[in-house]
């Protein structure tokens, strides 16, 4: 089964991995969906809410 992204449709082979892609390629926090327009600013949302 493959799982794919719903913003730019790459698939991958779990939803593990999707979560990843997403949090790495479109600053979206895996947890709570918010989005951030630099990687910081998501590192640092994470660090301090979750």
């Amino acid at each position: 089964m493959a799982y794919a992204c719903t913003t730019c449709d790459a698939e991958f082979s779990s939803a593990a991995s999707v979560s990843q892609h997403v949090a790495l390629h479109h600053n979206t926090c895996a947890v709570c969906d918010e989005s951030f327009d630099k990687t910081d600013s998501l590192r640092e949302h994470i660090h301090s809410t979750h």
